[in-house]
């Protein structure tokens, strides 16, 4: 859902009413430098009539948006406690303005403007105040009619408080939770954690997305792409099969799988980046998913087991190398200084426990496992860890100095190439000397198509 901002208005005049609501109207200045103190949350009447034109717009920091509101009032106010706010003017009967400005009097800076959220009437929020934050809010008119008596609300952000739903962490591409036809409820989503699932859709079927929004705030839009697009993430329209991007409440997408073969895919929720507010809770509806016959890519044994530093290492990839088959490793939270390469195999599997670890590419009778330590070829990702637990790559075939690049061949006996539609198996293992002479370990593995 994005917010369309009128191309066209019609003025229109008003009675100068003034709006009774409980408590009353409050005093407000339309001078930035004698802002009237504000406490509290809740609903707080005023009334414009008779102010002037101020001009003030926060340092700029609202591209001239503050500058143009009419006949403005300005209002102190201090968060009560640590979290986010919503500020609107829902319930005033004219066209209004407003801004929100962090700081005091005339040398707040501004952090938020808007004009129109809820037909004429605007909303703005304030993500992460502290306890005691001081706020300027400076609330007007778009044009020289548009004053009188109006409301002022401000709301705890309904975000607060909110905590990571259970089918995280899916926040990235490589970590999409594997999904199949049904509903999931109570699923957060914010402007800094997007959420990535993906499932099958078998030749000639048509798969059904729904997000059902459970407030107004957060606009969510949603994305369909083939599970190795490398604009998997990207949270733009660009190599999408399908989108959810409406001007409305929810969203739905429907697409058809005309490719000729079954095809693994990843629908990417994100937050809107103009969103009024920087998260939403939803329901997710799939319906027409299937079973291909194969598995869709996404974690193996994940979390991995905890290693000496008390973590699991994790593994993680994306694509745009350009060399081989394009695809890059990456391990975090490794153990520092000590030796790690990477593991493929034709199946992921349950974890089998060796030395700490659990190891996800055998145990069934047709699983193979091959190593990427074949020396003096691309097929080697020997490297080790930097004092941060980061994989250094030490043998050169790595275009960022970590991880490695896959090259397009797997180190079988006599070298396999990778082909596009392949599904192949990834973990890595590593020393864990500081748990005990001899001891290893390994990442969470994940499962990639080409």
């Amino acid at each position: 859902m994005n917010q369309m901002t009128p191309t066209t208005r019609s003025q229109f005049t008003l009675p100068l009413i003034t709006l009774i609501l409980a408590g009353g109207a409050f005093a407000q200045s339309d001078d930035c430098g004698a802002a009237v103190p504000l406490a509290g949350t809740g609903a707080f009447a005023f009334d414009t009539t008779g102010h002037s034109t101020s001009n003030f717009d926060g340092a700029g920091g609202c591209a001239g948006g503050s500058g143009s509101i009419m006949q403005d009032g300005f209002w102190q106010w201090s968060a009560p406690a640590a979290g986010s706010y919503v500020f609107d003017t829902n319930g005033t009967l004219w066209d209004t303005k407003l801004s929100v400005h962090l700081g005091a009097a005339c040398a707040a800076v501004c952090g938020d403007y808007n004009d129109d959220t809820s037909g004429f009437q605007s909303e703005v929020s304030l993500v992460g105040l502290a306890v005691g934050d001081t706020v300027l809010i400076q609330v007007g008119g778009f044009g020289a009619l548009d004053f009188g008596g109006g409301s002022l609300n401000i709301t705890p952000h309904p975000c607060n408080g909110l905590s990571d739903d259970l089918l995280e962490d899916n926040d990235d591409c490589a970590n999409a939770y594997l999904a199949a036809d049904g509903t999931y409820i109570g699923l957060l989503v914010s402007q800094a954690d997007s959420d990535f699932y993906t499932f099958c859709v078998a030749d000639g079927a048509a798969v059904d997305v729904d997000l059902l929004f459970t407030n107004a705030y957060g606009d969510l839009d949603c994305f369909l792409r083939a599970a190795n697009s490398t604009e998997c993430g990207t949270g733009d329209g660009l190599d999408e099969l399908a989108d959810g991007f409406s001007a409305s409440d929810n969203e739905h997408l429907t697409w058809t799988n005309n490719t000729g073969a079954a095809l693994e895919v990843v629908l990417e929720v994100n937050v809107w980046a103009n969103s009024p507010s920087s998260c939403n809770v939803y329901d997710l509806i799939v319906s027409g998913s299937g079973d291909c016959g194969f598995q869709p890519p996404g974690p193996l044994c994940d979390p991995a087991n905890p290693n000496s530093t008390g973590v699991p290492a994790v593994l993680s990839y994306s694509w745009g190398t350009g060399v081989g088959s394009d695809l890059h490793l990456e391990v975090t939270n490794g153990v520092p200084g000590q030796l790690a390469y990477f593991l493929v195999g034709n199946e992921g599997t349950l974890g089998i426990p060796i030395s700490n670890g659990l190891f996800c590419l055998a145990g069934t009778p047709t699983a193979q496992f091959y190593r990427y330590n074949v020396g003096g070829t691309p097929m080697n990702s020997i490297g080790g860890f930097d004092a941060t637990g980061t994989m250094i790559n030490a043998v050169g075939t790595s275009t960022t100095g970590f991880g490695f690049d896959v090259p397009n061949t797997i180190p079988t006996s006599v070298p396999t190439a990778i082909m596009a539609g392949d599904t192949w198996h990834f973990q890595a293992w590593y020393r864990d000397t500081p748990a005990g002479m001899g001891q290893s370990n390994f990442t969470n593995g994940l499962r990639v198509v080409f």
